[in-house]
């Protein structure tokens, strides 16, 4: 494989997001990753003057800003015509109806807050792979392709929702929905489930436009609705011990974390699409 010396440089990246802590993990994670942080930001309109000067290779950016939203941000940069840089959206927000409009716009791919570092190092280097700038004309049109939805290989959400169901827990609770999320956000992120209130919690509250105690709420109701009606068998394999009548039910994060590690173990790891 041929490179040209401009795709052999380190990438610049551009970080619009309002969370700062994000920010920094999104930095330090990143420059390991051998990338440059050009600028990290929460002001929207600073960073569209940021992609006019400085040209960065991408731009990180939330659909959610306190300024000025994602969406508008994205309408405004891309009118900037600068071919250089990429976009990547990464947020909370799953709506089906965002996520089209910003793909759209112009991103090349769309995350769901909280993610896999890898997946995001994968995809900014997967912009690189599919810049023609980046090849010499003797270069073969083979690519290596990933989706732009990085669970597609997998079905997770069906999954998940055919072992809550199996377990007992009615769709027509609303701990139902909270709980799917919950295991969804824990296979795709294992470290989140070490910050159930931090992060699980307020993710989905976000998400789903309630609060975080009402989301902890809903979800010790399902898992007290499955324990109280709920298929022994199916328990049993998958709680253990953790079902008998010394023990008693899981905690949230108990039952959260052992659906997401059974689902982990089951699925083998993503195949990335080739294309001829």
């Amino acid at each position: 494989m041929v490179k040209d010396k401009e795709c052999l440089k380190r990438k610049t990246v551009l970080v619009v997001d309002d969370q700062p802590d994000f920010r920094a993990v999104v930095s330090e994670k990143l420059t390991r990753k051998g990338f440059d942080i050009l600028q990290t930001t929460d002001n929207p309109l600073y960073a569209l003057e940021l992609i006019k000067s400085k040209q960065p290779d991408i731009v990180l950016f939330d659909v959610i800003l306190s300024q000025v939203d994602g969406i508008a941000f994205l309408k405004e940069a891309v009118t900037l015509r600068n071919s250089k840089t990429h976009y990547i959206a990464a947020s909370s927000i799953s709506s089906s109806t965002i996520i089209k409009e910003t793909m759209k716009l112009g991103a090349e791919y769309y995350l769901i807050k909280p993610f896999d570092f890898d997946i995001l190092s994968e995809r900014m280097n997967q912009i690189c792979i599919n810049d023609e700038d980046c090849y010499t004309q003797h270069e073969p049109q083979n690519k290596i392709l990933f989706p732009k939805n990085e669970y597609a290989t997998v079905d997770l959400e069906r999954q998940v929702t055919d072992i809550i169901l199996e377990i007992g827990i009615p769709a027509h609770v609303k701990g139902y929905h909270y709980v799917r999320s919950a295991i969804i956000l824990s296979v795709e992120e294992p470290d989140v489930i070490n910050a159930v209130t931090k992060i699980i919690y307020p993710t989905i509250a976000k998400q789903y436009q309630t609060s975080s105690s009402r989301v902890e709420r809903a979800i010790r109701h399902a898992i007290e609705v499955a324990w109280d009606r709920g298929n022994v068998d199916t328990l049993n394999s998958i709680f253990g011990y953790s079902i008998s009548s010394n023990r008693g039910k899981p905690t949230n994060s108990e039952f959260i974390a052992m659906i997401a590690d059974r689902l982990r173990l089951e699925n083998k790891p993503k195949v990335p699409i080739i294309n001829y």
